[in-house]
């Protein structure tokens, strides 16, 4: 996978770094689960109430598969907004969900600008095993250390900003998504999306399919 990344770690680190002060010491680590998945890839299915943190999964909105999110942001002029989450035991995941994403503010600004794409690591319900192989890949291709982070990319993988939780609720966050990216190289950006659309057509599958 490396090879595909020559000289992509110099964005990433820079990315994060910009955003340590928004999530530093709001991310959580834990071990993804690995067993014997039981909610399949991109489905609505219902999950009880004791193993997952909503009745429905992924939450409404939200697609769980990078090549769905890359063929609707192309076909639809969006933004993807990437969230890594381990959604049934991180507390700051849970607070960023319950103050931000599922309001009604943040909803209607995602459906005119966002799609959302649910990387999730959770710890008391299995995941498919492809859905597991495909959010880990991911986590690994952009370096993910701690839950949540948020990645914003362009509709064709560019990437715009890394961040985590932030204080404020709706208004801020989304205020923070439009204002405060950092300066970044552009051909730097330019290697980061070719880097990135490569690994991805390797190691999980066409972007065009």
């Amino acid at each position: 996978m490396k090879k595909h990344f020559i000289g992509i770690f110099f964005i990433v680190t820079s990315l994060i770094l910009t955003s340590t002060a928004c999530s530093a010491g709001k991310s959580e680590t834990a071990e993804p689960s690995t067993e014997t998945p039981a909610v399949t890839e991109n489905s609505e299915q219902k999950v009880s109430e004791t193993d997952a943190p909503q009745a429905v999964y992924p939450p409404e909105g939200w697609v769980t598969d990078i090549r769905e999110a890359y063929k609707t942001a192309m076909a639809e002029d969006k933004s993807i907004l990437v969230d890594f989450t381990g959604s049934d035991w991180c507390v700051w995941c849970k607070k960023l969900s319950a103050e931000v994403f599922t309001t009604d503010e943040f909803k209607a600004y995602a459906d005119e600008n966002l799609v959302l794409l649910f990387l999730d690591f959770p710890n008391t319900f299995e995941l498919s095993e492809e859905q597991v192989q495909h959010n880990q890949i991911l986590a690994q291709m952009l370096e993910v250390q701690g839950y949540p982070t948020i990645w914003l990319l362009e509709q064709d993988l560019t990437p715009v900003m890394v961040t985590g939780y932030r204080e404020g609720g709706a208004a801020e966050y989304i205020r923070h998504l439009n204002e405060d990216m950092p300066a970044i190289d552009e051909e730097q950006k330019a290697s980061f999306r070719d880097g990135f659309t490569s690994a991805i057509e390797e190691y999980i599958g066409s972007l065009q399919s």
